[in-house]
Parts: structure tokens; sequence; C-alpha cells
């Protein structure tokens, strides 16, 4: 049988043991959540929700999906997607846009504003008041266009390809594209190019043969070289109509 000294060593044996695996255990749970910190801060990627600050989101999310829709084109554009690209989850694409009928949108509403700024920026570098400044200004409006279109052909689809809806109200006629080619064509009739009864016809003929040329192009049912042909036959019939 062990004495007395016997037992209060045992005993303070046993106390050592029992701190040792108290610290040890203390000390696993640490590493533990450390190491679940670190997992989950590796899995957020760069330019997380964290690292942007108020109304910086919702642009870039706009120009992550233009990069998708550029890359992949817009059968593959879809929420998660961008919101992956972003490296935000899901929920915060839903704040902004909570389908993706909203979010494409939002990116034609840049990308018209784009093209327009394009055109703009164009008629700018073809002063005057003459016939033929007029005339060329009303080329040009349709070469950047089409220019747009066929260096962005997946966002030229996205665009006209029945994914933007498009409003029928007529509001279209206060879109600054549209103005543009409202002001380039009573420069024509101004300048006596084309007359009043022809006047009457210009945007839906201009609209609509500028972009029929450009989808045919883009899709590649015509050689580029067609456009300026179609440029050419513009001004013929508008000519035509001016006798």
């Amino acid at each position: 049988m062990p004495t007395a000294p016997d037992v209060c060593t045992n005993l303070n044996d046993v106390q050592i043991i029992v701190r040792a695996f108290e610290h040890c255990q203390v000390s696993w749970n640490t590493v533990r959540v450390s190491l679940t910190t670190n997992s989950r801060k590796s899995r957020i990627a760069p330019g997380s929700r964290d690292s942007y600050h108020h109304g910086d989101l919702q642009p870039a999310l706009i120009d992550a999906a233009i990069d998708l829709v550029r890359k992949t084109g817009p059968d593959h554009l879809s929420l998660r997607a961008v919101a992956e690209r972003v490296g935000v989850s899901p929920s915060a694409v839903y704040h902004y846009y909570p389908d993706k009928d909203s979010l494409i949108d939002g990116v034609g509403n840049k990308l018209f504003a784009e093209l327009a700024e394009m055109q703009r920026a164009a008629l700018d570098q073809i002063p005057g008041k003459s016939a033929r400044a007029a005339k060329l200004r009303y080329r040009e409006l349709g070469r950047t266009y089409f220019q747009w279109a066929y260096r962005e052909p997946n966002l030229f689809r996205l665009m006209f390809g029945g994914f933007c809806k498009v409003k029928k109200s007529g509001r279209h006629q206060d879109e600054p594209a549209f103005v543009m080619l409202t002001v380039a064509l009573d420069d024509l009739l101004a300048t006596g190019v084309i007359s009043k009864a022809m006047r009457r016809y210009g945007e839906i003929i201009s609209w609509a043969a500028v972009q029929g040329a450009s989808t045919l192009i883009v899709e590649g049912h015509l050689p580029e070289a067609a456009f300026e042909e179609l440029l050419d036959g513009l001004e013929l019939a508008m000519k035509v109509g001016n006798k």
C-alpha cells in the first residue's frame, strides 16, 4: 500500500498532467480558430465587397458584365458569373440588380451612352454649315455606329439581338444618338441636300439601313467593305428624293 507521501506525489503528478492537457487543448483551439479564419480570408477574392466603398460596387458590376459579354457572348451572362468575377456574393448583386434583365438594362444604358459619345466626338471633327459638311456628318454617324459594332460584335449582339428589352413608347427619340441623327438630317434639309418629302422618312430609312447592314456584316453575311457602299446608296437615295 502506498504511503501518504507517495499519494501526495502521485496527486501532484496528476495535476501536472491535467494542466498540461488543458494547455494543449487551449493551444489547439487557438490554432483551429486561426486556421478557420485564414481559410475564410483566402476564399475572399481580391476586390471583394470589403474593398468596395459605398457607390463603387454598382459600376464595377456593370464593367464586369460588359467584360464577360465581350469575351463569352451575351448568352453566358448571369448574375452569379458577374458576382464571381467581381468577388462578391450573389446577394450583393441582387441588391442592385434583382434579375438578369435589370442587369442587361444597366449594361445597355452604359453602352448606348458610350456609343453616343463616340458619335459626338466624330461629329465634332466636321464643323461647318455647308452642304458638304452636312453630308460628311451624316455619313460619319453611320460609319461610327458600324465601326463600333464591328469592333464589339458581342456587345452589339447584346444590344440588338433581343437581349435588351425594347421600349415601344417612342422614347428612343430622346436618346442622344437619335437626336444627333435628327440634327444631321435637319442639316441636310437646310443645305438643300434632301427635300421636305424625303426628310419625313429620314430617321427610319437611315436607322434601318445602318442597323441592317451592320448586322449582316457582323454576322458574316456581307463583307466589311459593303458598309461604305451602303452609305453611297443612302446618299444617292437622299438626292433622288430631292428631285
